[in-house]
This record gives C-alpha cells, sequence and structure tokens, in this order.
C-alpha cells in the first residue's frame, strides 16, 4: 500500500526500528517516518499527514497523553488514528490512553502480529 503512511513517536531508537520493521514487513511500500518527540511530531504531523501514529508513552518533553491532548487541538490531525505504545500498561493507565485520545493501546514488548492487525484494520477504515 504506496499511500499509507505512519509516523512512530518514539525515543528509543532500537523501538523505533523495530516498530517500522513489523509495519514495512507488512506494506514495502508504506511512507514511515519517525520522531524523537511529541514537540517534533507535533510540527511534523501537519506536514506528513499521516494514517497512523504509533506514540510511545514514555518521553523526553512531554509524555503520550500530553502530545494526544495537543493533537486533538490540530486541524491538521485529520482522521489519522493512534496507537499509544507503552511498557506501563494496566487497566487504569489503558482507560486513561483510550480517554484522552488513543484509538489503540500497544503493550510492550510489540508483538508483530498485534502491529499487523491495527495496520490490517487502519487499512480497512481507509477504504
Amino acid at each position: 500500500m504506496k499511500d499509507l503512511s505512519i509516523l512512530i513517536i518514539e525515543d528509543d531508537e532500537v523501538a523505533a526500528e523495530i516498530l517500522q520493521n513489523f509495519v514495512q514487513n507488512k506494506f514495502p511500500d508504506a511512507r514511515v517516518e519517525w520522531c524523537w518527540n511529541g514537540y517534533e511530531a507535533l510540527v511534523r504531523v501537519a506536514d506528513f499527514g499521516p494514517d497512523l501514529i504509533f506514540l510511545d508513552y514514555m518521553m523526553p518533553k512531554i509524555d503520550g497523553t500530553l502530545f494526544l491532548r495537543d493533537l486533538k487541538c490540530l486541524e491538521s490531525k485529520g482522521a489519522c488514528k493512534v496507537a499509544i505504545v507503552s511498557a506501563y500498561v494496566d487497566e487504569d493507565r489503558r482507560r486513561e490512553f483510550l480517554d484522552v485520545g488513543a484509538d489503540y493501546v500497544v503493550d510492550k514488548p510489540i508483538q508483530i502480529e498485534e502491529i499487523h492487525a491495527i495496520l490490517d484494520e487502519v487499512v480497512k477504515q481507509r477504504a
């Protein structure tokens, strides 16, 4: 799927590369970009127009929930979906992530099957 665009917001290079590999394993032609932090990503969302954002929860400067709150205010957000990725997920945290605007919550360590299922759902919703 050539026009599928994915933005990975992750301060850990290894985790970002794993996500990128999982995406490109499923959709080799997808456009994938990576930002180190939420501030950089808020600027990038407007230009890149991602279909899906993989958002790390624990980041420097602003965490995932603050990013989601700021993202909601952007007109350029469009219909992009957000999957928040965290090693710190319990039921209360999952509910918090969903309440502030995440569409999906992914536990670390991430599993390729879960990433592929999210990608399939995003592509299906675009059709």
